[in-house]
């Protein structure tokens, strides 16, 4: 049941051109009317049964928090009657002319709810204490299971983070790496273990931007002289000195 739509929750009903007298139970009552009502003229009266004659209006300053509701069509407030005992009320409807004479305009019925039951009934609801208890449930279960996933989300994080840690100990700067460094190869680092130089590779020779300025690097020629200084004598035993200066040698 839709309990803002007054189609389904209203008791009573009046219509244009009829005698409407209803018996109306203590409470709000909030009368409706599908569509505009600015051509309704209303007036609620008592009715004394005892002396057969109307005595006095209804009051209207009922305040109430139902209010109207529905997809489909909107309803417009007549009025708000507060009836503080059971009575019977007549409700006399006047409408008033359109543009071409005609009345018209007051096709649609006086609906007329008890607020106060239709509150009651809807807090005694099952249906909707189930419905609303599904609400508040998940209220409270959307944040707690919020605080779980971030929780094992700084779990992740942290082990994460330490194996990244432990690959970068494993694993050579790529900043420390010179691009232009030559890489040994097997020979190389054998020789270079041995205390042999490995040969330095041969660069391009490119010629300078000046015509009359050499400016290539030149490489150093290597001497195939040994270490010594002295040069190897040309003498033996078969082949002496022709004249005695080895003696001056030996005698110094």
């Amino acid at each position: 049941m839709d309990y803002y739509d007054p189609r389904e929750v209203s008791e009573h009903s009046a219509e244009y051109g009829k005698v409407n007298q209803m018996n109306l139970t203590s409470g709000c009552w909030v009368v409706n009317v599908e569509g505009d009502d600015s051509d309704y003229e209303v007036t609620f009266q008592y009715v004394d049964w005892e002396k057969g004659e109307v005595n006095g209006t209804v009051s209207d300053d009922c305040i109430t928090d139902w209010q109207t509701m529905s997809t489909d069509v909107e309803f417009s407030t007549i009025t708000k009657l507060h009836l503080e005992d059971d009575a019977v009320v007549l409700v006399t409807i006047e409408c008033k002319p359109g543009d071409d004479n005609e009345y018209d305009g007051c096709d649609e019925p006086l609906l007329f709810t008890n607020s106060e039951d239709v509150l009651f009934d809807m807090f005694s609801d099952v249906g909707l204490w189930i419905v609303g208890t599904t609400c508040c449930t998940g209220a409270i279960l959307l944040p707690l299971g919020w605080i779980l996933v971030s929780i094992n989300k700084g779990k992740e994080n942290k082990v994460y983070v330490t194996q990244q840690q432990v690959i970068g100990a494993m694993t050579p700067d790529e900043q420390n790496l010179n691009p232009d460094q030559e890489i040994l190869t097997t020979d190389q680092l054998y020789k270079l273990v041995r205390g042999e130089l490995p040969e330095e590779r041969e660069q391009p020779s490119v010629p300078g931007p000046f015509s009359d300025a050499d400016t290539r690097v030149k490489t150093p020629v290597k001497s195939r002289t040994g270490g010594s200084i002295n040069s190897a004598s040309s003498y033996t035993h078969e082949n002496p000195p022709t004249d005695e200066s080895w003696k001056n040698w030996d005698e110094a």
